[in-house]
């Protein structure tokens, strides 16, 4: 999976538009604060997991090495 798959398997497009959709509540009533706050949160969670996940593949794939054959299966 690459960084592009992962944008995409997580939608990042559809959060950073909920999130602007969510400011536009904000400002007309819609929405609390709390919840605007809440909502903001669980991107920022969901972002900070996107970035984990990127940094481990970067790492992985700078550090991987082939290998012949994993131990106990035939060949």
């Amino acid at each position: 999976m690459d960084t592009s798959d992962i944008g995409s398997a997580f939608d990042v497009p559809a959060i950073i538009t909920g999130l602007r959709q969510d400011l536009t509540d904000l400002r007309t009533g819609t929405i609390t604060a709390h919840e605007a706050k809440v909502r903001a949160e669980i991107a920022k969670q969901i972002f900070s997991g996107l970035r984990l996940m990127v940094q481990a593949q970067k790492y992985m794939t700078g550090n991987a090495k082939p290998i012949q054959q994993i131990e106990g299966q035939d060949p």
